[in-house]
């Protein structure tokens, strides 16, 4: 069974990808013809695709018989907010185009979409957590760009889940930015990337998934201040946790994931199983 994944080049995509194969399924990986597939490379039942989803004869040619699509491409931030129009073109365009494609070449293939929490815009105010039947909010190009994306997904006609995804992290040595993206007193609830990968996964396989929204976030050991989360990432990478935060709250908070949770049963990863992984990952590049 041919299934397509978008931005399959990437971190995201290419964990899913690994995760698809395992479970048997032939995956066309489909990302941009200027990045590198070596994530993917070499996998049994991978076929990559290069292409772009801005452009139509790209995506109906990647959706062309396949049994299932995982919209991954978009352009995240903080790269997204500094052009409004190549944003609104890729993650908006892309995915009518993809939708497009998909209504003429596989009718019947479920349309997964990674979409994002951002569509709720700042909700510090609010009293925790936050549910999928909150309203919507532009406070961004990106939160533009995605609730813009859900609206044409829910009038193409076909079989869709909507994965609204917290912030992902990954067990990997990473650099903290410069300024980071929340305040110190924010809610902040993330969320393991191979969780999202399996939610995903889910989201495909079971039937109940269809036609729903699902937020996506680690669950309750994942929910803390951002000064908390920083100081127990700074603690493993032994580096000072006296950074610079947010002046402003942003769209992370704490995520009310019973629906997904029960339906997709993703959530596996503890917090502190995660700081456990990313310290091994340390000890293994000063070995």
């Amino acid at each position: 069974m041919d299934v397509l994944v978008t931005g399959g080049a990437g971190l995201l995509g290419s964990e899913l990808i690994k995760r698809l194969v395992r479970r048997g399924y032939s995956v066309r990986s489909f990302d941009l013809p200027t990045v590198d597939f070596w994530r993917v490379y070499g996998l049994e039942g991978v076929e990559i695709l290069k292409g772009d989803v801005t452009a139509f004869d790209d995506v109906q040619k990647a959706v062309r018989g396949v049994k299932a699509v995982f919209h991954l491409a978009a352009i995240l931030p903080p790269l997204c907010e500094k052009n409004r129009e190549l944003t609104l073109r890729v993650n908006v365009g892309g995915t009518e185009n993809l939708l497009k494609a998909v209504k003429e070449e596989a009718p019947k293939a479920p349309f997964i979409f990674s979409s994002s929490v951002a569509v709720y815009g700042r909700t510090a105010s609010e009293e925790p957590p936050i549910s999928e039947d909150h309203a919507l909010s532009i406070i961004d190009n990106y939160s533009e760009s995605k609730i813009q994306s859900e609206g044409s997904i829910r009038e193409a006609g076909l079989k869709y889940t909507i994965l609204r995804i917290s912030g992902v992290v990954g067990a990997e040595f990473f650099e903290l930015p410069d300024v980071l993206q929340y305040r110190a007193d924010q809610r902040v609830e993330l969320v393991d990337r191979r969780d999202v990968a399996a939610a995903f996964l889910s989201s495909f396989e079971r039937n109940e998934a269809r036609n729903r929204v699902f937020n996506i976030a680690g669950g309750g050991t994942w929910q803390m201040l951002g000064r908390n989360y920083t100081q127990r990432i700074c603690e493993v990478f032994d580096i000072s946790a006296d950074r610079e935060y947010s002046k402003d709250f942003t769209w992370l908070d704490w995520y009310d994931t019973y629906n997904s949770q029960a339906i997709l049963n993703y959530q596996r990863i503890q917090f502190d199983d995660f700081l456990s992984d990313l310290r091994k990952v340390v000890l293994q590049l000063y070995r």
